[in-house]
């Protein structure tokens, strides 16, 4: 066990030690304000205070966690031997950055409770981000940061345990907007599709249409039955997320009461684990949340405590206390629609903080690091490589590889972009 010390033990202080030691590193840590026990303690043991006791392992620390509510921090990011790196320190520090308060900003999305411009869902966008500005988004620093931290401890505490490697967790997340892309709509969308197509001199896809709504021709959308072979095939398990709520102006998916649709939720669930795709009203409004969820809770007689949202979580600083009212348990929405990479800096799970009342809650919000959406800003090729690339370079084995598609990826007809072929490719890559 390492004992840490500091002047003061505070909720930030522990919240973000026992993440990067236990959830990061899997050591044990413990704390203590006495400064007789910190020097009686015979084991591996760190001070985090202004000035060292005396020649222990000091790190010095920032003002951050010690500070109560929210207020501007001023951030300079500079280089360390190649890591983005903030919140300098003296030379006295055995780190020449506080990696914990600078931990601590990232992970509790500290700039998304600060005044920013919000797009027209009312967003935080990635281009706002520190992370963005300093080209440091497709990196788990968080996690860099910690093994780096974790290597000049063991110099110091040889003594110290070492993790054995595991590859680390790859999560497939189907979210399911749209289960089909012509069948079970009502009459007005289907001739709001016609003339869509009319409209684009898509000719092919107006037969398509009909021959899919005379049934001459599976709907292309209507992929459930091959993914379910293919997480078999590879040994992977899905997690999927459907929409169900009532149509809107943002959330257009198929009636909740049409019996096919949920005939396919029931059967999902009977064999995977199901969970709501929350709609863009329910990030806002508490009845909502609890209306979608309890329909979904009564149609797959399972306990309902995950939750992704729909169009992405819009700020960190308001989505998150709906999922709380409710006791949701686990969240999947932490990241970017449009950006691949780490929304937070880190790859592995973590539990929400509340900065608007100073306190660890019991939310684990679970990094999800690509979207379809984000993924399609690239080459079919070019994309999967870089989600190869970004699980390779995860290092450590607690980290969690998430990855939302929908189920209109494995869409035949798109065959010139061979989307379908480089998805399956993937989960061959994990099953290796």
């Amino acid at each position: 066990m390492i004992l840490v010390y500091s002047h003061k033990i505070t909720p930030r202080l522990t919240y973000i030690f026992r993440q990067i030691f236990i959830r990061i590193l899997e050591l044990p840590v413990n704390f203590t304000s006495s400064i007789e026990k910190f020097v009686s303690h015979s084991g591996p043991k760190l001070s985090y205070t202004h000035q060292p006791l005396g020649k222990e392992f000091f790190i010095a620390c920032d003002d951050l966690l010690f500070q109560q509510g929210i207020q501007e921090v001023p951030i300079e990011v500079s280089n360390w031997s190649g890591l983005p790196a903030f919140f300098k320190l003296g030379k006295t520090s055995q780190l020449p950055y506080d990696v914990f308060a600078a931990s601590f900003y990232l992970m509790s999305r500290y700039e998304e409770f600060l005044p920013h411009v919000k797009n027209e869902l009312g967003a935080f966008l990635a281009y706002q981000s520190l992370a963005s500005k300093n080209n440091f988004l497709e990196m788990p620093l968080i996690d860099l940061w910690a093994v780096r931290l974790k290597d000049k401890l063991h110099e110091i505490f040889p003594e110290l345990p070492h993790v054995s490697w595991e590859k680390p967790k790859f999560q497939p997340i189907i979210s399911v907007v749209n289960p089909y892309q012509y069948k079970k709509k009502s009459l007005l969308i289907k001739i709001a599709d016609t003339l869509t197509a009319l409209w684009r001199f898509d000719f092919f896809a107006i037969i398509e249409q009909y021959l899919v709504l005379l049934g001459l021709k599976k709907d292309p959308h209507d992929n459930f039955e091959e993914l379910e072979d293919l997480f078999k095939e590879f040994n992977t398990s899905p997690l999927y997320f459907f929409l169900f709520a009532k149509n809107t102006f943002y959330d257009r998916g198929v009636s909740i009461s049409n019996f096919s649709f949920r005939k396919l939720i029931k059967n999902t669930a009977d064999l995977n684990q199901v969970s709501l795709l929350a709609s863009y009203a329910s990030q806002e409004e508490s009845k909502s949340l609890n209306r979608e969820r309890d329909q979904l809770k009564k149609l797959i007689i399972k306990k309902i405590d995950s939750v992704r949202f729909n169009y992405g979580l819009l700020s960190a600083s308001s989505g998150y206390y709906n999922l709380l009212e409710h006791e949701i348990q686990n969240d999947y929405s932490m990241g970017y629609t449009e950006e691949i990479g780490y929304r937070a800096s880190t790859a592995v799970p973590f539990y929400f903080y509340d900065l608007n009342n100073d306190l660890q809650t019991s939310l684990k919000i679970h990094p999800v690091v690509a979207e379809e959406s984000g993924l399609k800003r690239f080459s079919n090729r070019k994309a999967f490589k870089r989600l190869e690339q970004l699980y390779n370079n995860l290092p450590t084995r607690s980290a969690f590889h998430g990855v939302s598609f929908s189920n209109a990826l494995l869409n035949s007809r798109v065959m010139e972009n061979n989307w379908r072929y480089q998805f399956i490719n993937y989960l061959e890559f994990h099953a290796r």
